[in-house]
C-alpha cells in the first residue's frame, strides 16, 4: 500500500473507512461523487485513494460542498442494530434493508475472485478495472508482477512452475501491448496529433494482448449496493471454495459494519451460519458426482449454438401485446390470437416494435414471454463481458485451459504471434497439470485467451438488450462475433417477428473500434476543457 503523507492521510480519513487496507468503505461523499470516482476508477492505473486526491481533492469546488468530519465514527451501532430488529419483528419485512446502501471498494484482488461477486447479480452494482484501457504490466516495490499467488498452490511442489508461468505470461503481455503500438500504427495510419486516434492505437493494443492475462491478475472493482443484497452476498460467499473469496468477503463486512452496520448483521449470526452448512453440504454431495460427466478428449471450437428456445414464442408475445387492450380473460384470447391470420400478426408486430429510433428505445414487456437458450464455447474474456448481464441466467463448468485458446489478429505480420504461442502453450500445460490435483485453485492460471463453454438462458427483451449492445462498433470484436450468432440464429427462428427484433443489431467488422467513439468523446471534451484520455 502507498504511505500517504500526513497531510495526506487527514484528508483520507475523512472520506475513507480505513486508510491501509485492500477493503475500504467510501463515506461523507455525495452519491454523485462516488458514482463518479467509481467511473473514472474503471480506467485508471490509479488506486481509489490515489485517485481521489490527485484528481478530485484538487478541485476548489469539490472542498467546499464535502462535510469536514467523520461522521461514520460517530455512529452508535447498537441503537441502529436495535432499531432495524425493531423494524424485522414489527413488520417482518426484510425489504427494509433495501433502504440503506454503501459504496465499498476492493484493491488488490484476483480477476478470478471478482466473478464470485460478481455473480451476485441483484441489488448490486460492479465497476471493474478495464483490461481494455488500463496496461496490467505493473510490478510491485519488489518487482514482482501483480497478481495473485494462493496459499495452497506456493504451499505446494507446484510453487514455482505457478510462478514461472505467470510470470512468462506477463512477460508475454508486457512485450507485446507495447510493441503492437507501432506495427498497428503502420495498419491503420492516423494522425499522431489526434489524442482519440493514439487512445484506439493503445486500446487495440490493450485488445490484443488481453489474452495473455490469467485470471490471478490483480485487479480493483468498486461496488455499490443494498443492505440486503450485501447481507446475502456475505453469507454465501463466506462458503467460497476459494480462501481469497472468504478473505475479501470477511473484510467487506469489517467495513460495512461501519456503515450500514445494522443491515448486514443476520449475515454472521446463527442463520447465516446455517445457511452456508447448507451450501457447503450441497457442494460436497454434488463433487461426488463430477468424474461421471467428464470427457478424454474435451473439444475447444469456438461455437454459439442455440439448445432450446421456445417454439411457440411468436404466439406467446402476440397474447402479451394484445393482452392489456383487451377485456378477454386469456384462455378466449389465446383462441383469438390463434386464428389470426400471418398478415395480421405481422401488423400487430409492427404496431409494437416499429418506432424504435436507436438501441436506447427499449422494446416492450411482451418480449419477455419468449425464452431461448444457448451454449457458448469461446475465450474466456467473452464469458468475462457476457455474464455482467443481470436479465440472463448464466451457468459455467470450472474454468480450464484445457480447450486450447484463441489467436488475435495482426500478431503474425508484427512478428509477435511465436512468443504468444509460447507463453499460452506453456500455461495450458501447467494449468492442466495443476488441476489433476487442485482443480479449484488451477483456474488463477486460466487465461482471458483460453477457450471454455458456458451457458445463458434468456428472454427475447433481454436478448434485445445483450445483441444490440454487445454488437456495437466499440465493443471487442470477440464478444461481438458472439453476439450477432446471437441475433442470427434467435432471428431465424421467428419468421414473422424476426424482421423487428434487432434494427440496431451491427454487423459490420472494423478496424479500430473506438476510433469513432472516441472522438465523440473528444468533441464533447473540448467544449468543457477537459482531458478525456489520461494516459495514466
Amino acid at each position: 500500500m502507498e504511505n500517504w503523507s500526513p497531510k495526506e492521510k487527514k484528508i483520507l480519513q475523512k472520506y475513507f473507512t480505513n486508510t491501509q487496507a485492500n477493503v475500504f468503505g467510501l463515506v461523507n461523499l455525495p452519491e454523485v461523487i462516488k458514482g463518479t470516482l467509481f467511473s473514472r476508477y474503471s480506467r485508471s492505473g490509479k488506486n481509489l485513494r490515489r485517485l481521489f486526491l490527485d484528481e478530485f481533492w484538487q478541485q476548489d469546488q469539490l472542498r467546499q460542498i464535502l462535510p469536514q468530519r467523520n461522521n461514520y465514527e460517530n455512529l452508535n451501532i447498537s441503537r441502529a442494530e436495535n432499531f432495524y430488529e425493531r423494524v424485522l419483528i414489527g413488520y417482518g419485512d426484510d425489504s427494509v434493508a433495501e433502504l440503506g446502501g454503501a459504496h465499498i471498494a476492493l484493491e488488490n484482488i484476483s480477476v478470478l475472485a471478482t466473478k464470485s461477486f460478481e455473480e451476485h447479480r441483484l441489488g448490486l452494482s460492479f465497476l471493474e478495472k478495464s483490461t481494455r484501457y488500463v496496461y496490467f504490466d505493473q510490478r510491485d516495490k519488489n518487482g514482482h508482477y501483480r497478481y495473485y499467488r494462493p496459499p495452497k498452490i506456493i504451499r505446494s511442489p507446484f510453487a514455482h512452475l505457478y510462478q514461472q508461468t505467470a510470470d512468462n505470461l506477463f512477460d508475454t503481455y508486457s512485450h507485446l501491448v507495447h510493441e503492437l503500438q507501432p506495427a498497428l500504427r503502420r495498419l491503420f495510419p492516423g494522425d499522431e496529433n489526434d489524442p482519440a486516434y493514439r487512445f484506439s492505437i493503445r486500446a487495440k493494443a490493450c485488445d490484443l494482448a488481453r489474452p495473455l492475462l490469467p485470471l490471478a491478475t490483480l485487479t480493483n472493482m468498486g461496488i455499490y449496493g443494498n443492505g440486503r443484497a450485501f447481507e446475502y452476498l456475505i453469507t454465501t460467499l463466506l462458503a467460497s471454495p476459494l480462501g481469497e473469496v472468504r478473505l475479501f468477503t470477511q473484510a467487506i463486512n469489517k467495513e460495512l459494519r461501519k456503515i450500514i452496520p445494522a443491515f448486514v448483521k443476520r449475515a454472521t449470526n446463527e442463520k447465516g451460519q446455517q445457511y452456508r452448512q447448507y451450501l457447503q453440504k450441497r457442494q460436497q454431495r454434488l463433487t461426488r458426482w463430477q468424474h461421471q460427466w467428464q470427457t478424454k478428449s474435451p473439444t475447444g471450437k469456438v461455437a454459439v449454438q442455440l439448445v432450446n428456445f421456445d417454439h411457440q414464442a411468436e404466439e406467446k408475445v402476440l397474447r402479451a401485446i394484445a393482452y392489456p387492450w383487451s377485456n378477454l380473460p386469456m384462455h378466449q384470447l389465446k383462441r383469438k390470437i390463434s386464428q389470426m391470420k400471418p398478415a395480421d400478426r405481422q401488423r400487430l408486430f409492427h404496431d409494437y416494435l416499429a418506432d424504435r429510433q436507436n438501441r436506447f428505445h427499449k422494446p416492450g414487456r411482451a418480449l419477455e414471454e419468449a425464452y431461448f437458450a444457448f451454449e457458448i464455447s469461446a475465450d474466456w474474456g467473452v464469458y468475462k463481458d457476457l455474464m455482467r448481464h443481470r436479465i440472463l441466467s448464466r451457468y459455467h463448468q470450472i474454468f480450464s485451459n484445457q480447450y486450447g485458446y484463441r489467436i488475435p489478429p495482426y500478431l503474425r505480420p508484427a512478428g509477435l504471434l511465436a512468443p504468444y504461442r509460447r507463453a499460452m502453450d506453456q500455461a495450458q500445460e501447467v494449468q492442466v497439470k495443476i488441476a489433476k490435483e487442485m482443480p479449484v485453485v488451477s483456474q488463477y492460471l486460466v487465461t482471458h485467451g483460453a477457450i471454455n463453454h458456458f451457458y445463458i438462458r434468456l428472454n427475447l427483451r433481454e436478448a434485445v438488450h445483450l445483441v444490440e449492445l454487445r454488437s456495437q462498433r466499440q465493443g471487442h470484436p470477440w464478444y461481438r462475433q458472439v453476439a450477432q450468432e446471437i441475433g442470427r440464429q434467435i432471428t431465424a427462428k421467428l419468421p414473422l417477428l424476426g424482421k423487428y427484433i434487432f434494427p440496431f443489431l451491427d454487423n459490420h467488422d472494423y478496424n479500430l473500434e473506438r476510433l469513432a467513439a472516441f472522438r465523440k468523446v473528444m468533441k464533447k471534451a473540448r467544449n468543457k476543457n477537459i482531458v478525456p484520455f489520461p494516459e495514466n
